[in-house]
């Protein structure tokens, strides 16, 4: 018979469209297990309530790191500025300071990078427990159970990077319950360089009274560094060319005494 089989066309052919309409059965049936998971009730909560946490916090909270970051930068890290000078309608703050004549400054905040962590986490921090609390509230009118703590912020500025990480334990409960631990918020940023930049223009203030830009400029190509004197402050404003992102403050360094080198007459 398998012979038979081998050698009539037929009986081939027939074989053949066996094959294909088993094929074409199983493609029915995977569209329709495809067709019934998608149009029942989703078991995950994220998609029943038709809210992604992530999402929705990233969304509320986003904007306030990024009003902060550019406020921190406009005014010398500071989001209020305590030892400052102005210069257009703009509060900078001194990062080097000193009162003395004829003395280097003295450097005002040696940890920039942690400190404008710091601050960053000052600011969000109410803005972040509002936005948690707002997506309680969401979840509450579409019926589930939501339990919450206040939550901190952890805010980590590294190269190319600053992460915001909200620790704000959130369980959220009606058929199941699922436990949402943290929330990040990671935005590209070439700050990190420039404030290190910083850091090391305000030491060579604080040793020599002053500073060689140009240095920098030959080892890191996309850096752009504008050096403003209004004696007897100078101030600074660094900026990566590339991503537009800039820092400014200021120093007081090696003051002279008003009409210090004049003859007299």
């Amino acid at each position: 018979m398998r012979k038979d089989y081998k050698e009539n066309p037929a009986l081939e052919n027939m074989g053949k469209r066996g094959q294909v309409s088993l094929f074409v059965i199983i493609a029915i049936v995977i569209i329709g297990i495809v067709i019934f998971v998608s149009l029942s009730p989703k078991i995950n909560i994220l998609q029943t309530s038709e809210v992604n946490p992530s999402s929705f916090l990233s969304n509320c909270i986003q904007p306030e790191v990024e009003d902060t970051l550019t406020l921190l930068n406009k005014q010398g890290g500071y989001v209020a500025p305590d030892n400052y000078l102005t210069y257009q309608d703009e509060n900078i703050q001194y990062l080097c300071y000193t009162s003395e004549n004829y003395l280097p400054c003295v450097v005002q905040q040696p940890l920039l990078v942690s400190h404008i962590e710091n601050e960053i986490k000052n600011a969000v921090t109410p803005k972040a427990r509002e936005c948690v609390n707002n997506l309680a509230k969401l979840y509450e009118k579409r019926g589930f159970d939501v339990s919450t703590t206040p939550g901190d912020i952890n805010v980590s500025i590294t190269s190319g990077k600053i992460a915001v990480d909200f620790l704000s334990p959130m369980t959220v409960s009606k058929e199941d319950t699922q436990t949402f631990r943290k929330f990040a918020i990671n935005l590209d940023s070439e700050l990190y360089d420039l404030y290190l930049t910083a850091t090391s223009i305000i030491q060579f203030e604080s040793t020599l009274g002053d500073s060689e830009t140009s240095l920098y400029i030959q080892y890191y190509p996309d850096l752009k560094i504008e050096k403003l004197r209004r004696s007897p402050d100078t101030i600074y404003t660094l900026s990566n060319v590339v991503t537009g992102e800039e820092f400014t403050f200021a120093t007081r360094s090696l003051v002279w005494p008003q009409g210090y080198g004049l003859d007299s007459q």
